[in-house]
C-alpha cells in the first residue's frame, strides 16, 4: 500500500475562514451605517442652519420676520425623547407650542429638500420668535431618533460651535 497524504482544506479551516469573513463583512456594514447616518444628519443640519440664517437676515434688513400663520404644536403626538427639543419654547409645560409657519419665497430659501409641503402638511419650516428656533415640524428621521431642530449633535456635526 502506498501512504498518500491528503490535500485541501480541513472543515476547520473553512469555518475560520468563514466566520473572518463574516466579522469583517458586519464591521464594513456597521461602519456604513454610520456613515449613512452621519451624511443623512449633517444634510439636515445644513439645511435647517441655512433656513434660519435666511430667516434671521430677513429679519434684520426687514425689522419683521418672514412669518405666514401661526401653527400649534401639540406635543403630544411627539415622540417623548424628541419632545426635549421643544424645552425652550413656551407653551412646553402644556404640550401646545405656538410657531409661525416661514414664507420660504420671502426669505429668500431656494433649492431646499424638506419645508415645501412636498411631503404633506406638516412639510414646513417654523419661527419661534421667542427663542428664534428653527423647527422643521414633520421632524427628520434618522436611524432611530428624530430631529426637529438644530441639537448639540447637530451643530457640532457641521462644525458650528455658536449655538445660539
Amino acid at each position: 500500500m502506498e501512504n498518500c497524504k491528503k490535500r485541501g482544506i480541513t472543515f476547520i479551516a473553512l469555518v475560520a475562514t468563514v466566520i473572518i469573513a463574516l466579522i469583517i463583512l458586519s464591521t464594513v456594514l456597521i461602519a456604513f451605517e454610520t456613515v449613512v447616518g452621519n451624511t443623512k444628519k449633517s444634510e439636515f443640519a445644513k439645511e435647517i442652519y441655512t433656513v434660519k440664517k435666511l430667516v434671521l437676515d430677513y429679519n434684520f434688513m426687514n425689522s419683521s420676520y418672514p412669518i405666514e400663520t401661526e401653527i400649534i404644536v401639540d406635543l403630544d403626538n411627539i415622540n417623548v425623547d424628541s419632545q426635549v427639543q421643544f424645552l425652550d419654547e413656551p407653551g412646553y409645560a402644556t404640550n401646545s407650542i405656538t410657531l409661525s409657519s416661514i414664507d420660504l419665497s420671502k426669505a429668500g430659501v431656494e433649492n431646499i429638500i424638506r419645508g415645501t409641503k412636498k411631503y404633506g402638511e406638516n412639510d414646513i419650516y417654523a419661527f419661534s420668535t421667542s427663542t428664534k428656533k428653527l423647527y422643521y415640524i414633520s421632524g427628520e428621521h434618522i436611524d432611530n431618533d428624530v430631529y426637529y431642530t438644530l441639537t448639540e449633535e447637530l451643530y457640532k456635526l457641521i462644525g458650528i460651535n455658536d449655538i445660539k
